[in-house]
């Protein structure tokens, strides 16, 4: 009684976990701000430091200057508590960028070749920097480490349960655990982390007067470079989404992102 208790316990709070999410925008577009504790923003300034010594970084103004003119025009409709603005630009030439807690982003000159040089190019790059200001103003990097940190403590309960129950080999339960919790808990936990970094980078860019619709035009070039360069893993293998399910969701986003766009003019 008392091992099948256990591991019912076990498997209950990583069922419960998989249910946990705190949005940060609702179906209106409206977004909620949550600030990344000081341990999170320290660690993240620290980390950002750590990159500018050991990445080259670009000062070619054909990229420096379109991210530090979209940077501000974000800046001015973002509210992030606490932040240290810094926008580099790396010298790197896969297609990626990041922000770190605090208020810290980096753009790699690689996502140049997908943002372009046309009349959308603003609009585009400013998809970008929106997604990945939207982590730090979701605190999405604290909620994975917190759920993480539950994950574990559902795996010592039931360690626990096995150890004391005299279970023949308990690390193939264990190991059954920790499998299960990594595809059917913390990778789709990461996935509606993108999800909302998308509609949430929509909404910033059409508050700052961008049209949201280049978000879409942005993941369109993404899935043609990602196709020319060998496809992408199955989605449920991935912490992001496919392409095409960002397309989806964004389509679908877009008349409430629009709403802020044309309250923008």
């Amino acid at each position: 009684m008392k091992r099948s208790l256990l591991i019912l316990l076990a498997l209950f709070t990583l069922a419960l976990q998989s249910c946990v999410f705190r949005p940060s925008i609702d179906e209106q577009g409206n977004i909620t701000v949550r600030t990344a504790n000081k341990l999170m923003r320290s660690h993240g300034a620290r980390q950002f430091e750590k990159m500018k010594r050991d990445k080259a970084i670009s000062t070619d103004p054909r990229y420096t200057e379109p991210v530090a003119r979209v940077a501000e025009r974000l800046k001015e409709v973002i509210t992030l508590p606490h932040a240290e603005w810094e926008f580099v630009v790396f010298k790197d030439l896969s297609p990626n960028a990041f922000a770190l807690p605090g208020g810290k982003v980096g753009v790699n000159t690689g996502l140049f070749q997908i943002i372009g040089d046309d009349y959308r190019a603003d609009a585009i790059l400013a998809a970008i920097l929106g997604h990945e200001i939207s982590h730090t103003t979701a605190a999405h990097a604290q909620q994975r480490i917190l759920h993480a940190m539950a994950l574990i403590a559902a795996g010592q309960l039931l360690w626990f349960s096995l150890d004391t129950n005299d279970i023949d080999h308990p690390e193939y339960a264990l190991a059954g655990f920790a499998l299960t919790g990594y595809l059917a808990d913390a990778l789709p936990f990461s996935r509606k982390q993108e999800y909302e970094s998308d509609k949430m980078g929509a909404i910033y860019m059409a508050q700052a007067g961008y049209d949201p619709r280049a978000s879409i035009e942005l993941w369109k070039r993404l899935r043609d470079y990602h196709r020319i360069n060998g496809g992408q893993h199955p989605e449920f293998l991935r912490t992001h989404p496919h392409d095409d399910s960002r397309i989806e969701a964004l389509e679908a986003f877009m008349p409430v992102a629009l709403r802020f766009y044309q309250s923008s003019k």
